[in-house]
Order: structure tokens, then sequence, then C-alpha cells
């Protein structure tokens, strides 16, 4: 079938006649490209399949090459042509040997000679390859005899694992038979050993590099872990050790089963299909599946939404079940073909000791003596005793054990023996391994039997621009994160550590987001699902009912410290009777912590870490019956006192007498509690001593660069009457100037003094932040406050709304705008849900100037599910807004002017 397909398409073709010199002979070679590729996509667009596809262009590609090969052959005396005819070849090698070229894929190829033609092959040779390349190619080439040939191969995995599928094209047919035969005695049988490691070495390392799980969102088809590199290694290690390549040979040699060939042969039919998908929509070679490629190819399938599933959710959940088997089925060929060294063997043997009769705990796994294999994994209570032991001797379970148990295909009881639930139990109090048992449960099947709500989330993804993997292994990542805080020599170790009864804490981390993926909200949803499991597990009420609420409320937390006022002594008198004891906020605290970290890389920061801790360490202090420690008079007196102490240490008066140190108390008093209760005193002292020296019409800006986050907070201290909307105008500034603004503290004193802080990441230099870059934006930000320059002409000028929207948002999560009256006594919190775009900060803020409102807290892009801004306001005389109607009028203008900006923003994007 697909050899008429190639021949039918290759007649359509004629062959690359004599070529002209110079740049007719590149313009003609390029115009033959480009039909290839023009006949390949309207293949490949007609229905034809990826396997066919490939074939095509493969066949045609050969072509192409041969007759390359022979124009220049042409040039040459005839005594060279007969000499390069009979003592040289042309092999494909590579993707270009299996006959597997997508569009724009790189051509691969070995020029094999004797060396007794090197002199006038070696340049013979170039002259191909520089032809290839001047048209347009990107070729992977080189020119070796046949005893070079072999020495590389042994040195160079990669040179060693393309010579697996090499494929003559033209010249002697024996030596390319040589080359075969050496090849595969040489550097393969004699040494199949080293060739299998070397080859799962060079694989593991390109996994590293390109993504090591196969749940990352924009996967790269060809490298990340389950893509089309994985069936490569199982190629390899096929013929290392069957001397088979092809899926159907491995099956007739029992290397795999029938159902891994028949999923291996659907995974490489659809890889390559998004493959050869990307290339021809970039025009170039493009092996990543971005989040754009996503949409556009769930669009082009007719992909439907079902339930709460969007249709890229659903385009990419087949994609992950394919990359997951691929994966799988690779790391197992690799484990049964990858026999130990006897020495090794022995070493094992020795250093092994026997548990309970049965297992045998080796330096690396746990394995089961052979006469009670059977016996021991027959059951489900078996299996989880299995990994409660392997993870209670922090080892593993031997790979043919992880076998046996996924050929059971396990069905989920409908009910749980209370041998087996207590085994379940005794595995989550493990620490150390807990993360590893749990992942073998997963791919082995035996999770879902356990805990039926994971059939839901295998694979499911979260197509927002936050979430890097998948709900399961986002869940799975939270596990490994807990366990390490164990370690931890801070708030959140001495946490966790405190727990008593883990396996709760661990349960509620595997359920925290089982509910999503439907309609109704997760955190509602799985409440019921922590119910079932719980009930499913036989614990008693009081622990059912703490695992419930831990998944109910697991985004209360950082709901709070990343949005919240955790000053406001309501606020922390709400939370902690809604929490309820020491423990269940140890367990909420961890959790939140695990989720966060596990969202994706640097999500948790130093920043949130400190937040979360104080939300922590203030509620625990309230469920300590410690609350009279929250007097807020009685800490405003010690602050204050604190912050004089420290002014009067900086004076150069010796004398430091009475009337001095009521100017600073007076200067101190006239600042706002909400400033003096979350500024740290010496950061308050500098802040006063600037104020007290400062001319009154002086605009104060000064930055400060943080190591330990990589942020920069800018700080700006001027008259109100110098510097009136302040706020917008420095959130413009920074906009402006590339910044990421990451959160913002506002205060007024009572004589007004404006001091305002933001604290940022710039994205245009990495490390600390030279000087000249600060003393940029200082001076840009006094100019804008003085008048001298506007926000909306530096916005424009740095281009920045054209360069950040041409991204285009990744989600279709509405524009929100709601208002909080009952959080918080003293502010009406307003939450402003948007898609980020430069100058959204600025759009927000001069709104609320507009409206005469005075912000005096804000939280930025402060977000867990979308980007999210907080904002704590009073009207113009520092009062909470209490009427419905100007509420209602403060939204609506809100809304207004929010979509008008998007929508301009869109327009930018689209012109």
């Amino acid at each position: 079938m697909v050899e008429a397909v190639v021949r039918d398409a290759k007649s359509a073709l004629p062959m690359v006649p004599n070529l002209a010199a110079g740049a007719d002979r590149i313009a003609q070679l390029k115009s033959r490209l480009d039909e290839i590729r023009r006949r390949v996509r309207e293949r490949f667009e007609h229905g034809g399949s990826a396997v066919h596809t490939t074939a095509l262009q493969s066949e045609l590609f050969d072509e192409f090459v041969i007759a390359v090969l022979l124009s220049h052959l042409q040039s040459l005396s005839e005594e060279s042509r007969l000499a390069i005819q009979t003592q040289t070849a042309l092999l494909a090698v590579g993707g270009s040997g299996r006959a597997e070229m997508c569009p724009y894929s790189d051509v691969d190829l070995l020029f094999l000679y004797s060396p007794a033609v090197e002199k006038i092959y070696q340049p013979f040779a170039a002259q191909v390859q520089r032809d290839l390349w001047d048209c347009g190619l990107k070729v992977g080439a080189s020119a070796r005899t046949l005893t070079d040939s072999i020495q590389w191969a042994k040195q160079e995995p990669q040179f060693a694992t393309a010579l697996v599928d090499a494929r003559h094209l033209w010249g002697s047919v024996s030596l390319t038979e040589q080359l075969q035969s050496q090849f595969r005695r040489k550097v393969v049988k004699s040494r199949r050993l080293q060739f299998i490691a070397d080859a799962v070495a060079s694989r593991d390392k390109e996994r590293a590099d390109y993504g090591a799980t196969t749940q990352q969102l924009e996967p790269d088809l060809k490298r990340s872990l389950g893509g089309l590199r994985d069936l490569h290694l199982i190629r390899w290690i096929g013929f290392a050790t069957y001397g088979a390549v092809d899926v159907d040979s491995l099956r007739l040699n029992s290397a795999i089963t029938m159902e891994e060939s028949r999923r291996l042969v659907h995974a490489h039919e659809f890889l390559t299909g998004l493959r050869i998908d990307l290339h021809l929509a970039a025009g170039k070679e493009q092996d990543v599946l971005t989040r754009e490629d996503q949409l556009r190819i769930a669009k082009k399938r007719n992909i439907l939404a079902f339930g709460a599933q969007l249709p890229v959710e659903r385009f990419m959940q087949e994609y992950f079940q394919h990359s997951s088997a691929v994966a799988d089925i690779a790391r197992r060929f690799v484990n049964r073909s990858r026999r130990s060294p006897l020495v090794e063997r022995i070493l094992r043997f020795v250093m092994s000791y026997r548990v309970d009769n049965i297992y045998y705990i080796g330096p690396d796994y746990v394995d089961i003596a052979r006469r009670h294999r059977v016996a021991a994994l027959s059951s489900l209570d078996g299996i989880l005793k299995l990994f409660m032991t392997a993870a209670r001797y922090h080892v593993t379970v031997a790979p043919h054990l992880l076998e046996m148990i996924k050929a059971q295909s396990l069905r989920p009881p409908t009910q749980l023996s209370a041998e087996a639930a207590q085994s379940f139990l005794a595995l989550l109090r493990t620490t150390g391994k807990l993360g590893v048992a749990l992942r073998g449960l997963y791919e082995t099947g035996v999770l879902e039997a356990v805990l039926p709500c994971w059939q839901h989330i295998r694979c499911l993804l979260q197509f927002n621009q936050y979430h890097h993997f998948t709900v399961d292994e986002h869940t799975l990542r939270t596990i490994e994160a807990a366990e390490g805080f164990l370690d931890d020599p801070g708030a959140l170790g001495q946490a966790y550590r405190e727990i008593h009864h883990k396996e709760l804490l661990h349960l509620a981390l595997l359920l925290h987001d089982a509910g999503k993926g439907f309609e109704e909200d997760h955190s509602e949803l799985g409440r019921r699902l922590a119910e079932e499991a719980s009930t499913r597990l036989g614990l008693p009420d009081h622990q059912r009912d703490l695992v419930m609420f831990l998944v109910h409320r697991h985004l209360k937390m950082a709901d709070l410290a990343l949005r919240r006022d955790i000053g406001d002594r309501a606020l922390l008198l709400k939370f902690s009777h809604e929490v309820g004891s020491p423990d269940a906020l140890r367990m909420l605290f961890i959790l939140t912590a695990s989720d966060i970290t596990a969202v994706g890389p640097n999500t948790w920061n130093e920043w949130k870490a400190e937040l979360l801790t104080t939300l922590y360490e203030r509620t625990m202090l309230w469920l300590s019956g410690k609350s009279h420690l929250f007097d807020e008079s009685t800490r405003l007196r010690q602050i204050e006192q604190q912050v004089v102490d420290l002014c009067l240490a900086s004076t150069t008066n010796q004398e430091q007498d009475g009337a001095e140190a009521k100017e600073w108390q007076k200067r101190v008093e006239l600042s706002p509690s909400h400033y003096l209760l979350e500024t740290p005193p010496v950061r308050i002292a500098a802040d006063m001593r600037v104020i007290r020296a400062r001319r009154p019409d002086e605009i104060h800006v000064e930055a400060q660069y943080d190591a330990e986050t990589g942020t920069v907070e800018y700080r700006m201290i001027a008259a109100e009457s110098v510097a009136s909307g302040c706020f917008h105008k420095l959130a413009g500034v920074l906009a402006a100037k590339r910044m990421e603004i990451l959160t913002a503290t506002i205060c007024t004193t009572q004589d007004g003094i404006i001091i305002d802080a933001m604290r940022v990441r710039d994205a245009d230099h990495a490390g600390e932040i030279p000087d000249f870059r600060t003393e940029e934006v200082a001076a840009a930000i006094r100019k804008v406050l003085r008048g001298e320059s506007e926000v909306q002409t530096l916005l424009k000028s740095r281009g920045r709304f054209a360069v950040k929207a041409a991204q285009g948002p990744v989600s279709d999560l509405p524009l929100q705008v709601v208002i909080d009256n009952e959080t918080s006594d003293r502010y009406t919190v307003i939450d402003v849900f948007a898609h980020d775009r430069p100058g959204l900060l600025y759009e927000i803020t001069r709104s609320l100037f507009v409206l005469q409102l005075s912000v005096a807290l804000a939280k930025i892009a402060t977000h867990f599910d979308q980007v999210l801004d907080v904002f704590f306001i009073t009207d113009s005389d520092g009062r909470k807004i209490d009427d419905g109607e100007r509420l209602k009028a403060i939204r609506q203008h809100l809304m207004n002017d929010l979509t008008i900006f998007e929508k301009s923003a869109l327009s930018e994007q689209s012109a």
C-alpha cells in the first residue's frame, strides 16, 4: 500500500534535469524541493496517513539527493566516475534511513568510501553537501571510511543509533553490506550491554533537556518523554537484543505483547501526524506542540467540547494517553532488555535480606521469593503490602514485579477489603519514598483500583497559562513536594514533622484536584469525592470530616495569604474558627505549599512562602489561645517604639534628648496602622529618615534588589501635592519599562506624604539589576509625576502592547470584577480577573483614580488559576464604601474601561 502511494506520487514528479551552474543551479534545486513539499502537503491534507506521507517524502528526497550527486558525478573524468561508483556508497541513516522524514526534517546521510579514493571523494562529497545546504535543506552528514565508521560508532552513541537504520541509496552495495555486517558484529553483538547502556543514557539526557515528564503541557513531539524518540529507543534496543527493529517483528519475537504492539502503532501514527502538521503550519522544522498549535489542531480536527472539557483539553488528553503509553512501554522494554552484569547480580544477592518471610530487600529493589510471587500478587491487599514494604525500606518495587502487576489490568472492586484499606493507609503514613511508590501504583493501574476517581483525571489537561502539568502529574508532584518539606529547617518542615496522621494529609493531596474536568466547582465536587474515598477506606467520622475539609478548602489559605490583608484581626478570627484545630491548620499549610510548588517551575518562591508562613503563624497563635498577642493597639505601640529607637540610633546627636524622641514619635504616629503593621521596622525607620530630610517638592525614588527572589522593589516617597495619582502613574512607568509587577503597597500619612512601593521582576536583566537601569527607571518615574512626560506616550513608544498582545491569551476565561465588602472591616476589596497584558495594572488603577478612590493595599498578579489583581480601597475620606449603588457603579465603570482596554489590545494584535 505504501509503495503504491509513493509510486503514484513519484510518477507526477520529473527527475532533476542536468543542472545549470551557480545561482541558476541552486534556484532549480529550490524549485524542485518546493515541488516535493507541495506534493507531500497535498498527500497529507487529502487524507494520507502519517506513515504514507513520511514514506512518500523519504522516497522523493532519496531521488532528489541521488540526482544532486549524479549531477556532480557527470562533471568528473570517466576514471574518477568509475572509482566513485565502485568504491563508495551513499547511505541514508537515522530518520532518513527509517524513511520517516517530515516536511522539514534534517537529511541524515553517510558518505562511505574506501581509503583508495579519499583524495577525489572528500571534495566530491563536500560539493554534494554544499548544494543540499544551499537549496535550503538542513543536512546531517559525514564522509567516513568503513574502519572510521565502526570506530566512531563505538565512541559516539548518536552515530551508532543512526547506523541501526542505515539504508543503501547509491553506489557500492558490497561496501554498504560490509558496514552493516561489521556494525552488527563489532558495535552491537560483541558489546550489546554497552550499546544498550549508551543508547539509554543518551536518551535519558535528551529527556532531561526537553522534558522529563509525559505530562509536559508544551511537549516536544520528538524528544520529550513519551515522544517519537522513545519509539526509536525501542527500535535500537530491539535491534541489539532481537535483531529486529519494527513492531511486528518484535511482537513475533515475544519481545512485546499484542496490546503493546497495537498501542505503539497507534501512537506512532498519531505523533507522526502531529509532527507533519506542525512542520507544514510553520513552514520550517517545528517539533514543539505550543498552546497556540494545540488550539489550532483541536479546531482543525473538529473536536467538540464535552461537559466542562474544552476541545483543546480533549485533544491534549488523547496526546497524553499516547505519550504515557509510549513512555511506559519503552521503560519496561528497557528494563527487560538491560540485564545486570553477573558481578552486580551477585553483589545485590549478597546485600539483600529477607523480610516477612517473602520479601527480599536489596540496595535498590524489593523482590518477592519466586515461590511466593503468584500468591503475594494475587490480591489487591498483597500488591499494596508490596508497595508499602518498598516505601518503608526506601526502595522501589523490582521491575519484573511491576510487569506482573500491570499484566493483571486490575479493575476497581465495588468495595475494598479491610486489609487492602489498611495497607493503603499504612503506605500513606510513610515518608521518603511515598511519591515513588504512588507513581508505581499509578503506572500499574493499582491506584485507580483503590481510588476510582483517579480514572477521570488520568492525562487530564488544565488548559491555562499557569499550570505546567496535567492534573494527575500535578497531584503526584504535590506528594513529592510535601515529602520534600520533611527536612526543611523552617516553619514548613516543623509543621510537616508535627503532623500525627500524615496519611490524612497525603490522602487529601491525592484527592484535592480529583473534581476537576467537570462543570461543577472542583472543590465542591472534590468534597463529595473525598467523602466517598474516606468511606471506602474505612476512616472514622472525624478523620473523614478532616479529609473532606482539606479537599473542600484547599484553596482557602492561598486565597487569604496572597489576596487578602493577613493583618486584619477579623479575618484571622474567622479563618481560625473555620480551620478549628492546630493539626488541621498544619495539614492545610502543607497542602497549600505543596499545591503551589507542584503547579510548575518557580511558582513557589520566597515571597509566597513568607506570606503563607505569616498567615500560618498568626492563625496558630489564635488556635493556641494566644490571640491577645494580636491586640492591635499594643502591637502598634511596640512597633512605634522600635522605629523611634532605630531612628535615634542613627542620629548624629549624641545627647538624643527627649525632644528629638518626641519628634520621631510624632512622625511615626502620622503613619497609617496597616503600614506600621505590615512593614519591617527597619524599613519604616529608613522611610522616616527620608521624609524628615527631603525637600518639600522632592520626589524620592530608590530601588533595592533582592537576590533571593530575583526581584527589585521600587520605592517612591513624595508629598501628595507633588505626586497626585502616583500609584497608577508608577504602575504605568514600570509596565512601559517591560517589568512584571508582583506586588504593591500604598501608604499616605496623615500629613499628606505618600509612600508607594512596587516589587517587580525585570526580564531585561539576568541577576542583579545594574545601576544604570534603576537610575533610568527612577528618572522616568520622576518625569511622569512632575508632568514632564505621559505614561501613554511611554507605553506606545516602547511598543509594549503589540509585543505582548501578539502572544494572545491561551484561555477564554472571562473578564470579571468582583467586589467583596465582607472580608475586611476597614476596606472594600475589589478583585479583578483578566488576561495579563502590559498596562493592565495601569488601566485599573487609573480607573480607580478617576473614581476618586484611594488604594490602601494592592496584591498584584497573585493568581492561582488566572491573572488576579486585588485592591483594598476606601473613598477619598478614608472610609469603607457601604453604599450599594455606588459599589454597583464602581464595578460597572471598571468593567467598561477594562472591556475597552481588552478590545484595544486585541485590535493591535490583529493589526
